[in-house]
């Protein structure tokens, strides 16, 4: 009877521990943890700001987004998306405050066009901090002063361009530096961080002429810098030649020859055929 009674309370034991073990959290689906509930949380029709770092099964990291220019945003609905667009970032900005942080981890099988060294995992994970939340009429406000920031800045931008464009058009300033590839440049401030050397991803912000002066494209505009990997092909020759020249923080003025441009062909209506460019080019950062 001992023995029995004893094998009881051992069963019981057993059985009290597994029920007090928590089920995984589930949002959308998707599991998740919570390591910090946060302050102030958003609310139906809110703006919740999200930086995120993804990363892979080993903890390698595989993209951040915690500047802002390049943090996602959400609108807070009444009915979260369900399905295929279910959103489980979104609707976590819902439940945690501002300063907290969540991981919500993806199976591999969940996601598409995913890159061959990741296939063969069973997820990622999705690291998440809710860094503020603004009301509908602080976003507006928001924007408004966004919009005035990037005018200020295309306007000032477009002074040293255009000072600029007439020295390389003149060709005769001591200013104006030579690459052995033929890339022309100004440097107006060099940097003091970080190298945006071959390899490095570096953010940047930029405002493009043709040669007339007339404006193609800029960042300003959109208010987000231009990212890439350098000396990947990612952007034109004369990008992966020009931005190692820069530190984080620097910015110059680059004269890129059609040949290390868009070529004979151009990029039509926007760029003619055998195109020479002007990029005024501001090295945000690099990592």
């Amino acid at each position: 009877m001992k023995v029995i009674s004893k094998l009881s309370l051992l069963i019981a034991l057993i059985a009290t521990i597994y029920s007090c073990q928590e089920a995984p959290k589930m949002i959308s689906g998707y599991k998740y943890e919570t390591s910090n509930k946060g302050g102030k949380v958003a609310q139906i029709g809110d703006y919740a700001y999200i930086a995120i770092t993804i990363r892979d099964q080993n903890d390698s990291i595989l993209q951040e987004m915690k500047e802002e220019a390049n943090m996602p945003m959400f609108k807070i609905l009444a009915e979260p998306a369900v399905g295929p667009q279910a959103n489980p970032i979104q609707e976590l900005a819902s439940v945690i405050g501002v300063g907290g942080t969540a991981t919500v981890f993806m199976p591999i099988d969940s996601l598409t066009n995913m890159p061959p060294n990741l296939k063969e995992m069973d997820y990622i994970q999705y690291d998440m901090e809710v860094m503020k939340v603004l009301t509908e009429e602080e976003y507006q406000a928001e924007l408004q002063r966004v919009k005035n920031e990037q005018e200020a800045s295309q306007k000032e931008i477009l002074d040293i361009v255009n000072a600029d464009l007439a020295l390389f058009n003149e060709g005769t300033s001591d200013l104006i530096k030579t690459t052995s590839d033929g890339l022309k440049y100004i440097m107006h401030d060099e940097g003091t961080g970080a190298q945006g050397e071959i390899g490095k991803t570096a953010s940047v912000d930029y405002y493009g002429v043709t040669l007339d002066g007339k404006m193609f494209d800029n960042s300003y505009r959109s208010g987000r810098p231009f990212t890439f990997t350098v000396g990947r092909g990612e952007a034109i020759k004369g990008w992966d030649l020009g931005i190692p020249l820069l530190k984080e923080n620097g910015n110059a003025t680059i004269y890129v020859p059609y040949n290390l441009a868009y070529g004979e062909a151009g990029r039509p209506p926007v760029i003619p055929a055998k195109a020479d460019l002007v990029f005024h080019v501001a090295l945000l950062a690099v990592k």
